[in-house]
């Protein structure tokens, strides 16, 4: 309590917003009855930098790209590579999905298309990549995995790239 009583504490307290309006022991009879004490702007700004930090130091930049949805159980596969946001060809529960519009079968080839021109005309100067990421349950029946893969020939998507889960 002497440190506190004869040292440079007391005299930077004394002085401060926080030891003028103080609860414990008020300097002023005008903060007598006050019960409050101003936040210093300086440990704010230190408290949100120090989450800020931590939360950009904790965000994945590689995140989701696919939602995967209840019941699809998606292939397992020994080698493979991360997957980049490419035009995403879903089956679900016996239903066709492009960018989770759902399209049926025989429009899938018209649906791709217009993909590829709504590309072209958002992107002028892009070389158009042709890489289409195909979505499906493990137990897809290959008849149909292989109508959507030669729809997606058709319309121009020469890289087929399917999502898997790494082992």
């Amino acid at each position: 309590m002497s440190i506190i009583n004869h040292g440079v504490i007391k005299t930077s307290a004394i002085g401060s917003v926080i030891g003028e309006s103080s609860v414990i022991a008020p300097k002023t009879e005008r903060h007598k009855r006050e019960v409050h004490a101003e936040l210093l702007l300086t440990a704010l700004i230190d408290a949100f930098s120090i989450l800020v930090i931590f939360l950009l130091m904790s965000f994945s930049s590689s995140g989701e790209v696919l939602f995967v949805g209840k019941g699809i159980e998606l292939p397992k596969a020994t080698m493979g590579e991360q997957l980049d946001r490419q035009p995403v060809v879903k089956v679900e529960e016996g239903k066709l999905f492009v960018e989770d519009k759902e399209v049926p079968e025989a429009n899938l080839v018209q649906a791709l298309l217009d993909l590829r021109k709504k590309f072209q005309e958002t992107r002028p100067n892009e070389e158009f990549p042709g890489i289409i990421t195909i979505q499906g349950d493990r137990r897809l029946k290959y008849e149909q995995l292989n109508s959507i893969v030669l729809a997606s020939s058709q319309a121009g998507f020469s890289d087929i790239k399917f999502a898997v889960i790494s082992k």
